[in-house]
């Protein structure tokens, strides 16, 4: 195992973990430059969906809070389970040294309030899984990057998380979800999630009572966890949206990183109704 990996297997291990990390997580853009991301984030602009998320921060995989000039950040509902209460405007806070970014409140899937080539990158951590249709959610991300722009996306890989005993899904599912148009109503997941998911390995589900009960109320509350990810498929889907994929890798655990860039979009693929890369 990388040492990189060592360290973030042991994030969750306290004050020993940071002490371990602190060397390197202090120096944020020579953690991007490793990654080959420096040019794509420092003093830019981006957008995240999701979040604020820890995989982001001075001692995450991918510290981009310390490095961007402004993030704004769309979450799916003015309140949710994992930040409470959200306000609507300049209230972002990703970094205490920078200015709050633009804070608004809307579906991954549509985004169409913000203009196309509005940001020079995304950012998503553990969001992407409660999405039901992924694919949608990728191409509408790609429309607001820039040409050249980047997408940064952390999902969960299954052999490190409470979806272990799932089956990796398949990209032929997720481009039937798209070109289906599922939205965040589909419940073709819920039997399995409630048959296979580990309860042992969710520190926040309570017991399966609670969780069931959490479960059939995705539809407020998207907890659910519709798709489950390896890394070839995350790498996979990303591609398959129209990004040109240049990293994807597991990170940790239960972390798959993706790094890629938007091309310039496609007119063959404009208007088609299928993901650009099929």
């Amino acid at each position: 195992m990388k040492l990189s990996n060592i360290l973030l297997a042991l994030r969750d291990d306290g004050v020993l973990s940071v002490a371990l990390r602190a060397g390197r997580a202090v120096l944020p853009r020579s953690e991007l430059r490793r990654l080959g991301a420096l040019a794509l984030i420092d003093g830019k602009t981006g957008l995240e969906i999701g979040g604020p998320s820890a995989a982001f921060r001075r001692l995450g995989p991918f510290p981009a809070y310390l490095a961007a000039a402004r993030i704004d950040n769309c979450n799916f509902a003015p309140v949710t389970l994992w930040e409470g209460e959200i306000a609507e405007g300049r209230t972002f806070r990703f970094n205490p040294r920078r200015a709050p970014g633009q804070q608004f409140v809307g579906e991954a899937t549509d985004l169409s309030f913000i203009a196309a080539d509005s940001y020079d990158f995304v950012l998503s951590s553990h969001m992407i899984e409660h999405c039901a249709n992924p694919l949608r959610a990728l191409i509408e991300w790609r429309r607001i990057l820039k040409p050249g722009g980047a997408l940064i996306l952390v999902a969960p890989h299954k052999d490190g998380t409470f979806d272990h005993r799932r089956p990796v899904v398949t990209i032929e599912h997720l481009v039937a979800d798209y070109e289906g148009e599922v939205d965040e109503s589909d419940a073709t997941h819920v039997e399995e999630v409630l048959a296979l998911h580990d309860i042992s390995r969710d520190v926040d589900g309570g017991d399966f009572e609670a969780f069931e009960a959490r479960t059939l109320r995705w539809r407020e509350n998207r907890c659910l966890h519709h798709h489950v990810f390896d890394t070839h498929l995350a790498g996979e889907m990303v591609g398959r949206a129209g990004f040109r994929v240049t990293r994807a890798e597991r990170t940790g655990p239960a972390d798959i990183l993706v790094v890629a860039i938007n091309p310039p979009f496609s007119p063959a693929s404009a208007g088609s109704g299928r993901p650009p890369g099929r």
